[in-house]
């Protein structure tokens, strides 16, 4: 007789519900709705959206960025939000170089 499979239809720590759970991080459409409500442009890279600005932005501005998740990555000089799509550190690749990127929101005003 063949071993069943113990843990068939029971739920374990690696399996996901297909429903976001509460308080989750935003996904990828709530991100860029975000972006464009704020006016910031937004670049997708892989799953993650990236915000760069030509000068320093506000304050009123990063407060916003941080409250809502985004993080700043002084390496790359962007702010980065992973849209619930948490990644193992880039340093040995480049995210650009790998997923390409797409901009998906363009900031009013900006050239």
């Amino acid at each position: 007789m063949a071993k069943q499979n113990q843990t068939a239809g029971r739920p374990g720590p690696n399996r996901r519900s297909s429903a976001p759970a509460e308080g989750s991080a935003p996904g990828t459409f709530d991100v860029i709705d975000f972006c464009r409500k704020l006016n910031v442009t937004a670049e997708l890279v892989g799953k993650w959206i990236w915000v760069s600005f030509p000068e320093v932005p506000d304050e009123d501005t990063r407060k916003a960025l941080k409250e809502f998740g985004f993080r700043w990555s002084a390496r790359r000089g962007k702010w980065a939000h992973n849209c619930g799509v948490p990644a193992k550190s880039a340093h040995q690749s480049d995210p650009w170089a790998k997923y390409g990127s797409k901009i998906v929101h363009q900031a009013r005003g900006a050239v």
